[in-house]
């Protein structure tokens, strides 16, 4: 557990002009500890210690996130915000504190705020926009700038290699609470492996791409404009597929991921259609018309892989995700398995609306 007189020295260790007033934690994904620092002549940060248990190449990560916002930074046209980094007081990007732990500081982006659930279809049309012309500015950049720091990070058989192994040592208890989901991922596999077997044929090119494109990780204005893209832990080289999926996965559902109440749990169609609109009017001339033919294979796999990694996660007795009780990660994983379900009932539409979008006629 971090202290807070522990943050306050770390914040310290940064070039900040100020001395520093309040801290407070932040509800920020699964995986890092986030603090908003405010200083004394009101400017804001946002403190974040790295999880070394996920990152094991932790100065690597904080370097692609320099990198990227970094030249999106310099991207002339580019009409958003970008997260900047500050550095610490022997000018480099990150503080490694006594235990080994790594930390990074960003600036604050002001008058913004980040979204679980959208509201509009004018909501998600924005967030399609920043996710696509996130994946349109990156192309520019040299991709001997961004390393894979997750290697397979989203390998459909390297996860279902995971899954099987913790299947394998898990409780008797845990595996018959799973049952069902166990049964549906084994059903599911098949179809699950075919974008991953595609990619190691090289039909996709290779972009830098987000890999954690979920809804949460975009910040809006007050009038539900688009602002920034953010959390640019898992920034790597990868197939636009997964970025594309899990944006859809976090947006285009009519509920959170923890959401007990499985039975209601549905894709919601206009939203899918806004977003890909949005998402198209940057990623239209960019995009190889094998890539948009498979982008609703890519919302199919990516929620499955997030229902498998809870799944795995689950079975191994919660040590990956943060979790509020003990079958936390069962519920998403039921919870993402039951989308996937609402998006094959749908899937005939949802090819429509994304060839529409893209004006690809696949015959």
């Amino acid at each position: 557990m971090v202290t807070m007189k522990e943050v306050q020295f770390i914040s310290n260790r940064f070039c900040i002009e100020s001395a520093m007033k309040s801290i407070e934690p932040l509800e920020s994904g699964h995986i890092n500890d986030t603090f908003l620092i405010v200083t004394n002549n009101d400017e804001r940060y946002v403190l974040q210690k790295m999880n070394t248990n996920v990152f094991s190449d932790v100065e690597s990560v904080i370097e692609n996130k320099v990198n990227v916002s970094k030249h999106l930074l310099k991207a002339h046209d580019f009409k958003y915000e970008t997260i900047t980094f500050i550095e610490t007081k022997g000018k480099e990007y990150h503080y490694m504190d006594g235990n080994g732990d790594y930390w990074n500081m960003m600036s604050f982006i002001p008058n913004s705020h980040t979204v679980s659930i959208p509201n509009s279809a004018k909501l998600v049309f924005e967030a399609g926009k920043l996710y696509g012309d996130f994946i349109s500015k990156t192309a520019t950049l040299p991709a001997n700038c961004v390393k894979e720091t997750l290697p397979d990070f989203h390998d459909v058989p390297l996860r279902f290699s995971q899954f099987e192994i913790a299947l394998e040592n898990a409780s008797e208890s845990n595996k018959e609470k799973a049952k069902e989901v166990i049964e549906f991922a084994y059903k599911s596999r098949d179809e699950m492996f075919k974008l991953s077997a595609l990619k190691n044929e090289d039909v996709f090119p290779i972009r830098i791409v987000h890999n954690d494109a979920k809804l949460s990780n975009i910040l809006f204005d007050d009038n539900d404009e688009g602002l920034a893209v953010i959390d640019l832990d898992t920034v790597m080289p990868g197939i636009v597929h997964f970025d594309f999926g899990d944006s859809i996965r976090s947006i285009c559902t009519n509920t959170v991921e923890d959401d007990e109440n499985f039975e209601s749990i549905s894709i919601k169609l206009d939203y899918y259609e806004a977003f890909c609109n949005g998402y198209a009017l940057s990623t239209r001339d960019i995009l190889t018309p094998q890539e948009v033919e498979y982008l609703p294979l890519g919302a199919k796999t990516i929620i499955f892989i997030m229902g498998l990694r809870f799944l795995t996660d689950f079975l191994n007795g919660n040590i990956y995700y943060k979790v509020k009780y003990d079958t936390h990660n069962l519920v998403r994983c039921k919870n993402q398995f039951k989308l996937l379900e609402s998006v094959q009932s749908h899937y005939d539409e949802i090819l429509r609306i994304t060839y529409d979008a893209y004006a690809l006629d696949i015959s």
